[in-house]
């Protein structure tokens, strides 16, 4: 079974002196992974740029790199974006699942998505319990866990700025959908498993006006691959997401990554967006 997301994203830069930009690095083009096929992408940007170049990074993301001349007073980005969801198999084995998972030929290939994010200590507290009430078996540790970081979220909208540290989410107890998958990702590490940041879009529930980036994690266990937890709603990612990047950290996940220079003593800058998501169970149905 599929679903169906029609996408449009803006971001727009407004400079009070012009600028000349440097390369930019953009990540708007879905995840190359079994369950997601793109069925259409237009890309627009003012100013025109002189060259646009598309790649796969080290950790498998789809990204464009755009380069410019001239001087410009704004840099827009609008994508226009169709995307098919297939189903995903959200069903835990029956069979235990080891606690650290036993990774084999993998384990070199993983390091990136092992390496702690956080003191042990600083969420031993937080852990360990889980650990405990798991009996050491993975997917019951990921589902107390997805449970357990679900009670931090916060309903409310932070724009900018990188995510919390895990340390500061837990002791805030609160915090938005990247914090939240932050602190999942360190969690997973300090328990043995591999995780990773992910950054997307998720179908919503439709009460919500303004649209936003979302943000969740990822887990690897052997035999099964990479499997999607979203703290922000309780939820094993399904066909309610559609992935655009993954990496050992959220700034490899950005979706515009550059700079600029001018010729002033000070500048000024504002971002805007503009997300607008629909879904459908099958092309042209409501």
């Amino acid at each position: 079974m599929s679903k169906y997301f029609e996408i449009y994203h803006l971001t727009r830069y407004d400079y009070s002196l012009p600028v000349q930009l440097d390369e930019q690095l953009l990540r708007f083009l879905p995840l190359p992974v079994p369950t997601q096929q793109t069925l259409s992408y237009r890309l627009n940007i003012t100013p025109t740029p002189v060259e646009i170049l598309e790649e796969t990074d080290r950790w498998g993301n789809r990204l464009q790199r755009v380069r410019f001349t001239g001087e410009t007073s704004v840099l827009e980005i609008s994508v226009e974006l169709a995307v098919e969801i297939q189903t995903r198999d959200t069903g835990f084995q029956s069979a235990p699942q080891p606690l650290p998972p036993v990774y084999g030929n993998e384990s070199a290939s993983l390091n990136a998505y092992l390496s702690l994010l956080e003191e042990p200590a600083r969420l031993d507290d937080f852990v360990a319990p889980l650990l405990v009430a798991s009996e050491n078996d993975a997917w019951g540790y990921l589902g107390l866990l997805n449970e357990a970081i679900h009670a931090f979220y916060h309903e409310g909208i932070r724009l900018d700025g990188p995510p919390r540290t895990p340390a500061q989410t837990l002791q805030l107890r609160e915090g938005v959908c990247r914090d939240l998958a932050l602190l999942f990702m360190a969690a997973c590490r300090q328990a043995g498993i591999a995780a990773r940041f992910v950054s997307g879009y998720q179908k919503g529930s439709g009460q919500r006006q303004q649209r936003f980036l979302h943000a969740w994690a990822e887990a690897c266990l052997p035999g099964r691959g990479w499997v999607g937890f979203d703290p922000t709603h309780n939820t094993v990612v399904d066909s309610e997401h559609v992935a655009i990047a993954a990496a050992p950290v959220p700034e490899a996940t950005t979706p515009v990554e550059g700079g600029y220079r001018f010729i002033g003593a000070q500048l000024n800058s504002t971002l805007s967006s503009d997300i607008q998501i629909a879904t459908r169970g099958q092309p042209g149905s409501c």
